[in-house]
């Protein structure tokens, strides 16, 4: 498995944004369009942020990253704006895309590097987090949600 900036088209990437719509935890009531999605990674590419993806044979997984100056002071924080490994080939593999978000974060001139553990996104979350604490990580903040419409 490689991981690589990607500058492609967006629209490959359908098949894993498929899986993951599979796989999301549907309790949080978000609707998910593919369109707006892809129109969102598009937006990486061609602004500020990055894209990476993994890549076996075909595209198993993407990370996609952005910058923003701390609201507390002058440090420059990259985020993980989006990230998501099938199943089959998530391991050591999931782990190549957090350690090249790293990579980008210091190239970028980046202080800090917050990744976020979704329980929306799988119910991967209690591992994502305990991946994040083995790499070097700490927990910074809770999120919590309500629909209000």
């Amino acid at each position: 498995m490689i991981v690589e900036r990607y500058t492609g088209n967006v629209s490959l990437l359908l098949p894993v944004i498929r899986r993951w719509r599979e796989e999301a935890n549907k309790d949080f009531g978000f609707e998910m369009d593919e369109l707006v999605h892809l129109q969102d990674l598009q937006s990486l590419i061609d602004g500020d942020g990055e894209l990476f993806v993994l890549r076996d044979k075909e595209i198993v997984g993407y990370m996609g990253l952005t910058i923003f100056k701390s609201p507390l002071g002058f440090e420059r924080i990259a985020n993980e704006h989006f990230w998501y490994v099938i199943p089959e080939a998530r391991g050591i593999s999931s782990i190549r895309l957090i350690k090249e978000a790293h990579k980008w974060a210091r190239e970028k001139g980046c202080q800090y590097l917050m990744m976020t553990a979704s329980e929306m996104a799988s119910d991967m979350h209690d591992t994502v987090c305990q991946i994040y604490e083995r790499m070097g990580m700490r927990r910074f903040e809770t999120t919590f949600i309500r629909k209000v419409i």
